[in-house]
């Protein structure tokens, strides 16, 4: 694990320094775009309830995640997960992993924040295996980290504002304008893990203005119509 530490700590210095330069540049602004903050206790209540109750590894051990554990700190969105292991042929024989990694690939559509969890480190923390078998079960283990990764669901955080702008229209007076409304393409920018939280940055691009109506495509003359609506709204994370 003190291998694993000290490359954290390196990623975070490394993510630090990045971060001072872009704010020397100007290049963290939130003016002109939506910030979100997901403090760990959330994000960690969404990932527990998600986790797979048990997963089966080669046909030869079961493993079952029994912790997870956010960490937004100096500019990396950490995970630690904390699994017990036993055999499928020998139920007594049994060992505890620690599992490092991190949140990447951020997105948001429909409403939600996604993002997938990626595992980059594990080590047995305590076995009653004896050492040899100990290490079957690191090479075990090494062999299908991806299948233990893909196991894991992507985290989920629902997110709640209007995304399109509408607006009624005038029919009195001079000035005479149709209803309708205006979409908002929402896109993550940038995501900041600092101080127990994630700060995800969102860009909302306006446009085309859509006539009242347009959003059920060109009307039919008088023969057939088929129209369906569709308005997707989220809650705001905190």
């Amino acid at each position: 694990m003190a291998r694993v530490a000290a490359e954290s700590r390196r990623t975070q210095i490394a993510n630090l320094e990045k971060l001072i330069a872009q704010a020397e540049k100007g290049e963290i602004v939130t003016t002109d775009q939506i910030v979100i903050g997901v403090s760990e206790e959330l994000l960690g209540s969404l990932l527990r309830a998600s986790l797979p109750p048990e997963m089966v590894i080669a046909n030869r051990v079961r493993l079952r995640i029994e912790s997870a554990e956010p960490l937004f700190r100096g500019g990396q969105a950490g995970l630690l997960f904390k699994a017990r292991v036993s055999s499928t042929d020998v139920p007594d024989a049994s060992a505890t992993l620690s599992l490092a990694g991190s949140l990447e690939d951020f997105k948001f559509e429909g409403g939600k924040l996604s993002a997938r969890v990626k595992l980059k480190h594990f080590n047995v923390l305590e076995s009653s295996i004896g050492d040899l078998a100990a290490n079957v079960l690191d090479g075990l283990v090494r062999a299908n980290l991806e299948v233990i990764q893909s196991a894991i669901p992507e985290i989920e955080v629902p997110v709640q504002f209007e995304q399109a702008i509408k607006v009624g229209g005038l029919t009195e007076g001079a000035v005479v304008a149709k209803p309708g409304a205006l979409p908002l393409a929402i896109s993550v920018s940038q995501v900041i893990p600092a101080n127990k939280r994630l700060w995800v940055l969102l860009h909302a691009k306006a446009g085309p203005w859509q006539p009242a109506g347009a959003e059920n495509g060109p009307k039919e003359k008088p023969a057939a119509a088929k129209s369906p609506v569709a308005k997707p709204s989220a809650e705001a994370a905190r």
